[in-house]
């Protein structure tokens, strides 16, 4: 809980400027380059994104699916207050979803597992697990361990560690991330009883993000 907490005030201390890093949802858009085709016959009812931010890459997927009811569960109360996406908001940690079991058709989490300790994300994504209905997706993108970004990582131990963000701040802030090998994200989550569909990597500016699309 230590690290996830690490994730929450970071997160807090940089809210007021972090959306204006992230107009565009560019990595939501090349995600969606790479499953467009996959789920564009679906018509989701009610959509769960964990670990929204201000919500940009929410704004991606709603282009995508216009007549979707979208729910954001953000830790980071500054991070809901900075956002000017019309969705309707949580605060909670993916690691403990409020959300009934069998609710959801879709959950989606881009660039957030990464930050969720290994010890708490068979938590997290058993709980993905529990809130989709049966034949709901789960789409999820994390940050790979390449040389790009293991050169900005402060190690703590194997592709763990902080990366430091100064930007619009008026100290250095260090961003807890657990980054991942090629496979594992597949791993996880297989391990947890969603059924593979999709699985690849997205490479943006030197970084490599994977990406999985599974179905329970």
């Amino acid at each position: 809980m230590e690290r996830l907490r690490d994730v929450m005030e970071a997160y807090e201390a940089i809210s007021k400027v972090y959306p204006k890093t992230r107009e565009g949802g560019a990595l939501a858009k090349a995600l969606l380059e790479e499953v467009g085709d996959v789920i564009k016959s679906l018509t989701p009812r009610l959509v769960l994104d964990i670990g929204p931010g201000a919500g940009d890459n929410l704004e991606v997927l709603r282009s995508f699916f216009r007549s979707s009811l979208y729910v954001g569960c953000e830790l980071s109360v500054g991070m809901i207050k900075a956002s000017e996406v019309d969705v309707e908001w949580i605060n909670c940690s993916g690691t403990h979803l409020p959300i009934r079991p069998g609710s959801l058709d879709m959950v989606i989490s881009i660039a957030t597992l990464h930050h969720i300790p290994k010890p708490l994300i068979g938590n997290a994504l058993r709980g993905v697990y529990e809130v989709l209905n049966p034949g709901g997706l789960f789409i999820a993108t994390v940050w790979g361990c390449n040389e790009a970004t293991l050169r900005r990582l402060r190690l703590i131990g194997d592709c763990e560690g902080y990366i430091t963000w100064s930007y619009g701040v008026d100290r250095r802030v260090a961003r807890y991330y657990r980054l991942y090998r090629e496979g594992e994200l597949e791993s996880e989550v297989s391990s947890v009883g969603l059924r593979m569909v999709r699985s690849g990597v997205i490479r943006l500016g030197g970084f490599t993000n994977y990406y999985v699309v599974s179905r329970k």
